[in-house]
């Protein structure tokens, strides 16, 4: 017996019952699996929506730093000062405690702190640039559990 010869054997009443069970089932499952996902999605959005546009404004507002920063004109290294002699005497990690400095290049030097405050290490990073004209060339900073405290691995490049 076929699907069609089974429908049409069942009396009309029978069939109008099974038809609203379909429809009921079809309409369970549509919103068990459709809309319940999406209204839980829209939900989260909406709950993460303020902190994500919090986040965008403070990008803008270091993306301008930085542009005011590009501005400004570059200065040279300090003029007879090796990076090699800075790296050895000890001097270029000054003011920047538990700082380990090493040499990776004749321009080039890598600094490693494990738990440094992040305005000193701002600070430095600018103080740096100023007395010896060093950029940063690669950053990898990472926010440490205590409150403004972070872990960070930097190359500086001399001009």
């Amino acid at each position: 017996m076929s699907a069609r010869d089974w429908w049409a054997a069942r009396p009309p009443r029978e069939r109008a019952l099974l038809a609203g069970g379909a429809a009921a089932a079809v309409v369970a499952l549509l919103f068990a699996l459709v809309w319940l996902p999406m209204e839980r999605t829209r939900t989260r959005l909406a709950s993460e929506l303020p902190a994500i546009r919090a986040s965008l404004s403070e990008m803008r507002a270091q993306a301008e730093e930085v542009k005011a920063l590009r501005a400004l004109p570059v200065r040279e290294a300090a003029a007879g000062t090796p990076l090699s002699t800075l790296v050895a005497s000890g001097s270029l990690a000054q003011g920047l405690p538990g700082a380990r400095v090493s040499l990776t290049g004749p321009k080039r030097v890598k600094l490693a702190v494990d738990d440094a405050s992040w305005t000193r290490l701002v600070e430095w990073i600018s103080a740096t640039a100023g007395a010896h004209g060093l950029s940063v060339e690669e950053a990898t900073v990472e926010a440490l559990p205590a409150t403004g405290r972070v872990r960070a691995s930097l190359v500086l490049a001399a001009p």
